[in-house]
């Protein structure tokens, strides 16, 4: 058989083993969506159990207020994470403001399902509807995670350090996310742009290492390199900082409003570690929030030993959780019913269809070519 031969048999078993694994990735997709729905599940009974009966009847002596206070809080994160999508994409490219915040709306909500489609749905919009490249949406995700990691870190250190807050805590807490993330900004300022570029190689070239170089000009360096510029931007990084420690504080204050109304003590360095893996889990979770975050939040009252007081004997956690997960899903339920109303977005996926049905192209790399959407470099 000739070499023409070999490569068109290795061809042809390479397009077989590619509905193969298609069908394997979408098993385990769904997989660990059901293990995602049986957590829930768990969380539920552990809620609904009969020793948890006192508290339940407490949450129909919620007061107005109460409730409202709690729904709030979910629309202030809400707003809060798409204010900092907006902010730290500006750098790179200005978008409308109330346009990224309806985008973020309706993927937050699709972020319950499996598939990330979430994440998809975030690439459509950004990439055909606001003109943003994709390398570009690639290095604002990875520039987004680095600020998430030097912003939350901090706080979750000081609540397991002190084990209350204090003045101690709230000095490593703040003063500790500001020093990590001005650090990294430092960093990034001379290694941003094409001359951060040429920097890079400069230093990097020399070293006689292949594999090295052949990363250092591929697509994926190329989204890494362009997230040098947007956490470099000074007031882009300090907008963005602030919203996301603003979000914590509001996400932590979801817990403790809920806890107070079941009657239940719960301190403010507690209710960060719980908040804060509750985020983290619905954020990383590959098969969907739905289930995950609170049973990953029950399995962290375990791990860390995290103590609550209630006027019973029941789990209260499991219903702290509950509580908090049920009226946050109102909030992005109304929020992305907006976020269509406003982007049209029936009419995006209708138009993506069209164009990628038969006897059409759909050509993606265009989007990463200058063109009319050129990046705009205005600086916020």
């Amino acid at each position: 058989m000739s070499e023409t031969d070999d490569q068109r048999g290795g061809g042809a078993e390479g397009e077989a083993r590619s509905p193969r694994r298609r069908a394997l990735m979408g098993a385990i997709q769904i997989a660990g969506f059901l293990g995602g729905i049986g957590l829930l599940v768990w969380v539920v009974m552990a809620a609904l159990s009969p020793e948890n009966r006192e508290l339940l009847t407490r949450l129909g002596d919620a007061t107005p207020g109460q409730v409202g206070l709690l729904l709030l809080c979910s629309v202030a994160t809400l707003v809060l994470n798409g204010s900092i999508f907006w902010v730290t994409l500006l750098p790179e490219k200005r978008i409308g403001h109330t346009d990224i915040q309806a985008t973020n709306a309706i993927a937050t909500l699709l972020s319950y399902l499996p598939f990330k489609l979430g994440l998809i749905f975030r690439i459509v919009v950004h990439n055909k509807r606001d003109g943003v490249p994709l390398l570009t949406i690639g290095a604002w995700y990875l520039a987004i995670s680095a600020l998430i990691m030097t912003n939350l870190g901090p706080p979750v250190l000081a609540s397991l350090w002190r084990g209350g807050v204090d003045t101690l805590w709230w000095v490593s807490a703040i003063g500790g996310a500001a020093l990590l993330t001005g650090m990294m900004a430092l960093v990034c300022v001379p290694l941003s742009g094409e001359a951060g570029m040429a920097r890079i190689h400069r230093w990097l070239d020399p070293i006689p290492l292949r594999p090295l170089h052949t990363f250092m000009r591929t697509e994926s360096f190329a989204r890494m390199h362009a997230g040098f510029g947007m956490l470099a931007h000074p007031w882009a990084t300090l907008w963005a900082t602030v919203m996301r420690l603003a979000d914590i504080a509001a996400q932590t204050a979801r817990f403790v409003i809920a806890a107070q109304i079941l009657g239940i003590e719960l301190g403010w360095e507690s209710a960060t570690l719980i908040a804060t893996t509750y985020f983290m889990i619905g954020m990383v979770s590959p098969f969907g929030m739905i289930g995950t975050r609170e049973g990953g939040t029950l399995g962290l009252q375990t791990l860390l030993g995290v103590e609550l007081v209630a006027r019973s004997d029941g789990d209260p956690l499991a219903l702290i959780v509950l509580f908090v997960s049920a009226t946050e899903s109102i909030v992005y339920f109304a929020g992305a019913g907006l976020g269509v109303i406003w982007l049209r977005a029936d009419r995006l996926l209708i138009r993506r269809g069209d164009a990628a049905g038969p006897g059409s192209t759909v050509s993606s790399p265009d989007a990463d070519r200058p063109g009319p959407t050129e990046p705009d470099r205005r600086r916020p």
